[in-house]
């Protein structure tokens, strides 16, 4: 039988995580100032809206408008898009244009580089349009979901916080990811299981990226009082459209970590992971995604852990949406008496933005 030994206090790290990441979320969702009304959007009924266009992705289009404030509009509904402002369009290959934007046939997109010459795209090519004064603040996305179940067979109560921000700009991406669940029972201890990935990379080609991350865990289930990972490598993205995102990540990466009444040990790994998103473009907004990680040891023996994340969100209002969580963690080669897995499940609800 594992023997425990009282750990570190947690409470305090782990607040401070969420009050990181849910700051930056807010500060991403701070109002900017209304820019000129002077980008044309026609739907595909024969609708005209004069607006100021914020940015496309994921299949919707995000515009302010002074009737109707800010408006979403999925983009199979779209039939032109006008705009004397300089944009940044991204096609589903990963090339870039820079230009201002006009029409030339139904749901056609030409991008005009400059006078009397421009590139003419489909709409259903392009998976991101951004206006180039963008400022670091719109250039943000991200959500946040709180979850709470209770069970009074047992007095099992447990807490659930999801929170994500992500950052794009011309070449570089940035993204802060929390996860933190912690369960608490009347015959047993407290349970938590915390983790906290940073990480950052530069474009380098149309589908190419290089980067890196840094990821802390706190997992008593499987008594890792903290495991540090930090490593980089190369990204290359699979598939981009309208519908779906999928990259592949490999690359080294160095672990340090302590499991609880353990030495602190280190040890070089190779890291190969995928992330993968799924949405619909209708009204009835669903968002699939999942990503997994997977580390083979290089050094201290063999070795291999798999992490795996992921989430269904259904959206029931504007930027509000309920979601259903899923976790899973793997080793292959654990301290002697310890558990080599953990999995779990929660329901939330949440906000994006």
């Amino acid at each position: 039988m594992a023997i425990r030994t009282p750990a570190a206090p947690t409470g305090a790290r782990v607040l401070a995580c969420i009050g990181v990441v849910l700051g930056l979320g807010l500060i991403g969702a701070t109002p900017s100032v209304a820019g000129p009304k002077v980008d044309t959007v026609v739907l595909d009924n024969g609708n005209r809206l004069t607006c100021e266009i914020k940015q496309l992705e994921r299949g919707r289009l995000t515009m302010s408008t002074d009737a109707l404030d800010t408006v979403r509009v999925y983009s199979g509904r779209i039939r032109e898009i006008v705009s004397p402002r300089q944009f940044e369009v991204e096609r589903a290959d990963g090339t870039l244009h820079f230009g201002a934007l006009a029409t030339t046939q139904p749901r056609g997109v030409r991008v005009e580089i400059s006078p009397g010459s421009g590139i003419d795209l489909q709409l259903d090519d392009i998976v991101r349009i951004t206006p180039i004064e963008a400022s670091v603040w719109q250039r943000m996305d991200g959500h946040v979901d709180l979850g709470f179940s209770f069970a009074k067979a047992d007095l099992e109560t447990r807490y659930t916080v999801n929170a994500d921000t992500e950052y794009k700009s011309k070449r570089y991406a940035a993204e802060v990811v929390l996860a933190s669940q912690i369960t608490s029972r009347e015959d047993a201890e407290r349970l938590a299981r915390n983790q906290l990935t940073l990480s950052g990379s530069r474009r380098v080609g149309p589908r190419w990226s290089g980067g890196t991350i840094l990821q802390l865990q706190q997992n008593e289930e499987l008594s890792i009082d903290l495991r540090t990972v930090a490593g980089a490598g190369v990204t290359r993205y699979l598939a981009q459209s309208n519908r779906t995102n999928l990259t592949l990540f490999a690359g080294l990466a160095y672990t340090r970590e302590q499991f609880t009444g353990e030495e602190i040990k280190g040890r070089a790994e190779v890291l190969v992971g995928s992330n993968w998103d799924w949405f619909t473009v209708t009204n009835d907004h669903v968002d699939l995604s999942t990503q997994v990680l997977s580390f083979f040891g290089v050094t201290g023996g063999s070795r291999t852990r798999l992490e795996l994340q992921s989430a269904a969100r259904f959206e029931f209002l504007k930027d509000f949406y309920f979601s259903v969580n899923g976790y899973g963690s793997f080793d292959s080669h654990p301290p002697e008496g310890r558990a080599n897995s953990d999995v779990g499940m929660s329901l939330a609800l949440g906000w994006s933005f």
